[in-house]
């Protein structure tokens, strides 16, 4: 809003770029403000926080996002439970992919070991 009230950026030609965690921002964007964008692209972005528990080298990330600091650290677990999976795909983009109405370039790095190539697929 600033940088279009300023007259840097043109509300009609505004797209946003984002790569991992900023990918993750990226898709909450596009699909839960989707008409501010024109665009997006991301980079190995988490989409689905659920799918990368199991694979990442921070499954405590995943945690720390869908509760916040001090509740995630406490609920941590090598093994999630169906409640976590089910709060973790509830605070990631893919329970807003309804809302996406512009196109997105998704750039998924095969090697990544934080955001699985999988997620990105989905």
């Amino acid at each position: 809003d600033a940088a279009v009230a300023g007259g840097f950026a043109d509300p009609e030609r505004a797209a946003v770029i984002g790569g991992s965690h900023g990918g993750f921002l990226t898709g909450h964007l596009m699909g839960q403000h989707s008409e501010r964008f024109r665009c997006a692209g991301l980079r190995n972005p988490v989409l689905n926080i659920a799918l990368m528990v199991g694979v990442t080298d921070i499954p405590d990330w995943c945690y720390v996002e869908a509760y916040g600091t001090q509740e995630g650290r406490k609920r941590f677990s090598a093994e999630p439970s169906a409640e976590d999976l089910a709060k973790f795909r509830a605070v990631s983009p893919i329970a807003h992919i309804a809302g996406v109405r512009g196109p997105m370039l998704f750039l998924l790095g095969a090697k990544d070991r934080r955001v699985p190539l999988d997620d990105g697929w989905r």
